[in-house]
């Protein structure tokens, strides 16, 4: 094999003066017959993400009634697994132990999920969140160690380098594809970052036709042909972008929302769920071409705000409010928005495993673990809290079971999560939460 070809191989160019860099597909010619990288390729990456949803679901129509492999799917479970349930396992009955402090609502539980520990308010972070213990092992050979986006557009993110130190985070596709895609400077030196809104008119593909002719030259039919499809993806976001970057028509019911209060988003839900996918989009792009191997995606928070045209309400405070139907044994319209959440996972998934690498896909080479604030938000409970790991990370584990906690602390999914990607480390958690006893059902 060339020394030319390597999977970290970008395509480069020019756009407006600014320097950008388009990473490319793990191509066929760098696997073996036998769906393997070359030797020297190594093995194929393996990727790990977080996937959070705020105010998790209904127990009855969430948790499966099966155990093991060939697990049922109840009505909530299967909006968001049908047909992918042998890809993704469930983790139910995992509790999120407070060490005696007080529940802030919808965010102890999410912080003992990521740190092991409780927080001392509902801002508080304790440790470092688990995902960038992972990402210090396995993303140092990317280009980015890690990335985190938020469609709610929410300025939080919920991953911290330690105490106090959130990672930064992005809301926008826009800023999002100018990170993925722009390299920062600019000829003539200084630091410069490449306009967007240039970088999407004028499509980051121009700027490296060059490059990509002399590529496939280099490429078997079949790769090329990958390579088409590559590109193909990469414009159809572009005209997406792009979309978001037109002014709104002229015409007289058309008019400038006012400001939300304290500036802060309150989004329309079909707005937020179109966004994640754009966001997704771009993450899964950046995946497939080994731009980062650790990711964070934030559909909404756990006190979203989040509602449907026409209406005032939004998702945290209906959840309250909304009475349980008697007849259908949930709430109706809060039920609407467990549906875009489980429609929005199942984007995700489907993205990744629309994906080949070798002989299995992205999804096969990536373990994303989902997760949740809370059981049934109306009792603000800290059982229970909804767990779901899709993928294998290239073999590390065994997907497609239904596997129950039996009210054991979550940090045993964190622990085995963690030793699987390689982190040092025999125990986590503190307090209640320190464990020394993985999940060992989830190990391939």
């Amino acid at each position: 094999m060339s020394t030319r070809w390597s999977r970290r191989r970008f395509l480069r160019g020019l756009v407006g003066g600014a320097a950008v860099t388009v990473g490319l597909p793990l191509f066929d010619a760098l696997f073996d017959d036998n769906g393997e990288l070359l030797a020297a390729e190594g093995k194929a990456p393996a990727r790990f993400g977080t996937w959070f949803w705020g105010c998790g679901m209904n127990p009855q129509r969430w948790v499966p009634t099966k155990d093991g492999a060939g697990y049922d799917l109840p009505p909530e479970l299967a909006m968001g697994l049908e047909g992918l349930s042998n890809k993704v396992s469930v983790l139910t009955g995992f509790d999120t132990p407070l060490n005696g402090r007080n529940n802030f609502p919808h965010y102890s539980p999410l912080m003992v999920t990521l740190t092991g520990d409780s927080p001392l308010s509902d801002h508080h972070i304790p440790r470092t969140t688990f995902d960038q213990e992972i990402a210090a092992v396995i993303g140092s050979e990317s280009r980015f160690q890690s990335l985190d986006v938020h469609a709610e557009g929410w300025g939080q993110s919920w991953s911290a380098a330690g105490p106090g130190a959130p990672m930064p985070t992005m809301g926008s596709p826009l800023k999002f594809y100018q990170r993925v895609f722009g390299e920062g400077f600019q000829i003539g030196g200084g630091d410069f970052k490449p306009d967007p809104k240039v970088m999407v008119r004028k499509s980051v593909l121009s700027a490296v036709l060059e490059d990509s002719k002399r590529l496939k030259k280099e490429l078997g039919s079949h790769d090329r042909h990958r390579l088409d499809q590559y590109f193909t993806a990469v414009r159809q976001l572009e005209k997406q972008l792009d979309l978001l970057l037109t002014e709104p028509p002229d015409l007289a019911a058309c008019s400038k929302p006012g400001s939300t209060s304290k500036g802060k988003p309150n989004g329309l839900v079909t707005q937020v769920v179109a966004n994640h996918k754009l966001l997704v989009d771009l993450m899964v792009l950046a995946l497939a071409c080994d731009q980062t191997r650790v990711f964070n995606i934030t559909l909404w928070r756990g006190l979203s705000d989040v509602r449907y045209p026409g209406e005032q309400v939004g998702y945290h405070r209906l959840t309250h409010d909304e009475a349980v139907d008697a007849k259908l044994g949930y709430q109706p319209l809060s039920q609407r928005f467990i549906k875009q959440a489980m429609g929005a996972w199942r984007h995700l998934l489907t993205s990744l495993d629309g994906i080949q690498e070798g002989d299995g896909t992205l999804l096969d080479h990536v373990a994303v673990l989902a997760h949740s604030s809370t059981e049934f938000p109306k009792e603000h409970g800290t059982q229970n809290i909804p767990l779901m790991l899709a993928g294998s990370a290239a073999g590390k584990f065994k997907p497609g079971q239904h596997i129950r906690g039996k009210a054991s602390p979550n940090s045993r999914v964190i622990l085995t999560l963690q030793q699987a990607m390689g982190v040092p480390v025999s125990s986590w958690g503190v307090g209640d939460n320190e464990t020394s006893s993985p999940v060992t059902a989830l190990l391939a």
